[in-house]
């Protein structure tokens, strides 16, 4: 008879652990922000520590587009893809007419400074831009399609923006640079794929979980980027903090305008539709400046991972919102 008593008090023990570990996954879901905070202080603090990691870190972004594949609805991205007039509008207005809005826009800025917020506007969605939408809940097919097309697109736009802008010329290889982003995309699709077909009901049970790893490579990743120009920003303070008041309002005005520019849409879908935006390819921007550019450029290019990186808090107040 003691033991049918007991059985209660297990199951009820049971069910009080089960939240616990819930709440832990949720909470990094939810204050993704300071886990991303977190990775910029290590950063600063170990730079030569976490530059170990450097070789890793296409692995590891890799493995959150990997992650996000594991989730991803494909029948979303082909509906996406049924709305070229919608992809067609968005990528013009990120890649086009957002840019040449900098160019007006920061007249009164100086000329290194003006050229590095007009190449950051000027960028395709970064590889990140899937799994940060995933992150803050929006429509994670949606980021995806704009990722990829920007991505294949951006190579002539942003030459010839600057030749039209600035008459400086900019010799991307186009080929290997669209190959490269192309293998990027397709081995974690691919790898995504076989995972579905062989393990397809532990990946079903093991989705609540992406969220959270995804925060955590993240990161990582913030935490090697950082670390790489660490020297770099500490050596001119003063300087630094005026560019990064441009940066973080520049990046504030790019997270409106891409969640209200395609203002008929969900708010998932605007959520989405402001990552791609926002969450540029930054890595790809410190490389044509360094390579095309100059230093000062490449600087302001990244110092950009800090409000990359610090302001999607807003896409947390947003998602409060919407559930209040």
């Amino acid at each position: 008879m003691r033991e049918d008593h007991d059985l209660p008090d297990r199951v009820a023990s049971l069910k009080r652990e089960r939240p616990h570990h819930v709440s832990i996954q949720r909470f990094v879901e939810d204050y993704f922000w300071l886990f991303l905070l977190l990775g910029i202080f290590l950063g600063f603090a170990f730079p030569d520590q976490v530059l170990v990691l450097e070789s890793c870190v296409v692995v590891f972004m890799m493995s959150l587009l990997y992650i996000v594949f594991l989730k991803i609805d494909m029948a979303g991205v082909v509906g996406h893809i049924r709305k070229p007039m919608l992809l067609v509008y968005l990528l013009v207005c990120n890649l086009l007419v957002i840019p040449v809005l900098a160019f007006v826009l920061t007249l009164p800025l100086d000329p290194d400074v003006r050229i590095g917020v007009i190449l950051l506007a000027s960028l395709p969605s970064g590889m990140s831009a899937p799994a940060l939408t995933e992150i803050v809940k929006g429509r994670t097919s949606l980021t995806l399609v704009m990722t990829t097309l920007s991505s294949m697109i951006a190579p002539v736009t942003i030459t010839a923006l600057f030749y039209l802008l600035f008459r400086t010329s900019i010799p991307l290889d186009y080929g290997r640079l669209f190959f490269s982003l192309a293998s990027f995309i397709l081995v974690p699709l691919l790898a995504a794929h076989l995972t579905r077909q062989v393990l397809g009901s532990a990946v079903e049970r093991s989705r609540r979980y992406s969220g959270a790893v995804s925060v955590l490579l993240m990161t990582v990743i913030v935490m090697v980027v950082i670390g790489k120009e660490a020297d770099h920003i500490a050596a001119q303070p003063g300087e630094i903090f005026g560019i990064l008041l441009v940066l973080y309002a520049v990046f504030l005005v790019l997270q409106v305008i891409g969640y209200f520019q395609a203002f008929w849409l969900q708010p998932d879908e605007r959520i989405a539709v402001s990552v791609s935006k926002m969450a540029m390819n930054n890595v790809l921007g410190v490389v044509i400046a360094m390579r095309y550019l100059n230093p000062q450029i490449a600087l302001v290019l990244a110092l950009s991972v800090i409000p990359w990186n610090t302001l999607p808090v807003l896409y947390a107040l947003v998602r409060r919102n919407l559930r209040a």
